[in-house]
């Protein structure tokens, strides 16, 4: 280390030594797995509804290029997590950087989790009707949303004020 205290800061952050950092990784590892999860949902869906989306693997499993239900649930939730966990990657790494408490950096976390997992779950496995999803996705865009407008007037202040 070079002695600076901007690094030696940064690096603070993204320690294992950091718990608010190992709070980080065990979520975005477990929100990767739940999507892991979806995906081979989407595979057993296909190969037990004989549904493909290709022509060659339509006739190498001896079934349909088709669109089914079943198919398309858990493949819209994956398409929903693509549009939300990245952003929560990127953004709840930011906010380790605003130096919270850890009991309110694990809550928020692990609000988001539970709620990205219960979503995909009343979405695709056990359909529940509205309003359930809409308010887990609430509950989800709120987080980040909170996160990311904390995490910028932090920024501005520490950096502008």
């Amino acid at each position: 280390m070079s002695g600076n205290s901007t690094e030696e800061g940064m690096f603070d952050v993204i320690s294992t030594e950091n718990p608010a950092f190992c709070s980080y990784l065990i979520c975005i590892s477990l929100l990767c797995l739940k999507m892991l999860g979806t995906i081979l949902l989407i595979v057993i869906q296909r190969i037990r509804t004989k549904t493909f989306i290709s022509f060659e693997d339509a006739a190498w499993r001896g079934g349909e290029v088709k669109s089914d239900e079943n198919v398309e649930r858990p493949r819209r939730a994956y398409q929903n997590d693509l549009e939300t966990i990245p952003l929560f990657c990127i953004v709840s790494l930011g906010y380790l950087w605003t130096r919270q408490p850890l009991w309110w950096i694990n809550t928020l976390f692990i609000t988001y989790l539970i709620t990205r997992t219960c979503h995909t779950f009343v979405y695709a496995v056990y359909i529940i009707r509205q309003p359930a999803r809409a308010i887990l996705w609430a509950f989800g865009i709120i987080i980040l949303t909170y996160m990311t407008i904390h995490t910028a007037l932090i920024a501005f202040i520490k950096g502008y004020l």
